[in-house]
């Protein structure tokens, strides 16, 4: 693939990899299936009982809180038929799990209590039909499944990233808001727009004003599935925001040039996290269709900034939410032109550093067959490129 040569001489990803669902049913097995993939956060399960589900690829998952407080995953489905256990988005009652077509009982570690009428089955030992586990690990507050159990550790997985957000103390967080939206573009289309700020004195005006568009480029050398780093605040800045200021003091633990500064990462396959100096935010990216995608979105704030009586996440909520329909504008264009007969595919420029990065990043796990790191593409990096965005 040509995008695995240094920027100055790379090519797009073919457009191909954005519309064929063979592509999307490959990514969906191997991209998400084999790697641990951010399904929500644990406070969703905070008292025994407590769940919510998840949609990786083609299987669905549950995330529960055991009567031991311990987190867990299984499948979402019933050993007796196979039936969907569960078809809500989330529950915060106690109690079982019950089988909604022939009342099969599971206790919230997965064993099966009941089963009604299977007394003069033979051989039938209800120790033997509990749920099927998923693998679940917890980092600082987020839930990571992985459907295959393939995928090693989740710290063997993310490699170095935890301890670049780790003053930011994001276990402790609690969820301000959240929004939910469907985008009708490929997924990867939506990470890439992520990866630069080359449109935003174009699409958006307000974030422009805010931190200057061309102080990226500096992101934190990589040793794991992830790449990223800060841009600048505008002086006289302390946050993203429509008037770029707020009343939320910082969150503790970090440092003063934080405060300064926005982080933006990106963990392959899903998940954004951008740190602000007051609160942040997440998107986790699903794929839907080829060109259908549906994207969450989370503001995390202090507990301590959540007490306050004055407390209203809705600027840092109304900035992000406006300027992510601009971006969902932006991508659902790529994605209604990059499968024209008249797109030749372009070139990465001086500002697309990180998406040269991602996308060289996509290819060599297409190679692999799995979600690649950072360390496996240095190569196609120019070191000698100022401001190159995976050498510092």
């Amino acid at each position: 693939m040509q995008v695995l040569r240094p920027r100055t001489e790379a090519a797009l990803l073919p457009p191909e990899v954005y519309r064929d669902p063979d592509v999307l049913a490959w990514e969906l097995e191997h991209f998400f299936a084999r790697s641990w993939v951010c399904v929500g956060r644990a406070e969703d399960t905070e008292s025994p009982g407590a769940l919510f589900t998840a949609q990786v690829g083609p299987e669905s998952v549950l995330v529960i809180r055991g009567e031991d407080g311990v987190v867990r995953g299984f499948f979402n489905v019933c050993q007796h038929r196979g039936t969907r256990l569960v078809t809500d988005d989330h529950r915060s009652e106690p109690g079982p799990i019950v089988c909604p077509y022939h009342s099969w009982t599971y206790d919230t570690d997965g064993r099966l209590r009941a089963a009604q009428h299977m007394t003069g089955t033979v051989r039938f030992d209800k120790s033997e039909y509990g749920l099927e586990p998923v693998p679940i690990e917890l980092f600082d507050g987020w839930a990571f499944v992985n459907v295959s159990g393939t995928a090693g550790s989740l710290p063997s997985f993310l490699g170095d990233f935890p301890q670049r957000i780790e003053r930011f103390g994001c276990a402790s967080l609690r969820r301000g808001a959240r929004r939910e939206y469907e985008v009708a573009a490929n997924w990867k289309v939506l990470s890439e727009n992520y990866q630069e700020c080359y449109h935003c004195p174009t699409i958006h005006p307000d974030l422009a004003r805010i931190t200057p568009y061309t102080s990226g480029g500096r992101d934190e050398q990589s040793h794991g599935p992830w790449l990223g780093g800060p841009m600048d605040l505008a002086e006289g800045c302390t946050t993203m925001s429509f008037s770029g200021t707020t009343e939320r003091p910082p969150i503790p633990g970090t440092t003063d040039r934080d405060h300064h500064q926005v982080f933006y990462y990106s963990v392959l396959p899903n998940l954004w996290i951008s740190l602000h100096p007051d609160y942040v935010m997440t998107h986790t990216v699903w794929p839907v269709e080829p060109a259908r995608s549906r994207v969450v979105c989370e503001w995390l704030f202090h507990p301590e900034a959540m007490s306050s009586d004055r407390f209203d996440p809705s600027d840092a909520v109304g900035f992000w939410d406006a300027v992510n329909r601009q971006d969902w504008e932006a991508c659902e264009r790529v994605q209604l032109g990059i499968g024209s007969r008249g797109f030749r595919g372009g070139r990465f420029g001086e500002l697309e550093q990180t998406v040269h990065a991602q996308d060289a990043l996509f290819a060599c796990s297409y190679l692999k067959g799995r979600i690649a790191g950072a360390d496996e593409i240095s190569g196609v990096i120019d070191p000698d490129l100022e401001g190159s965005r995976l050498h510092r």
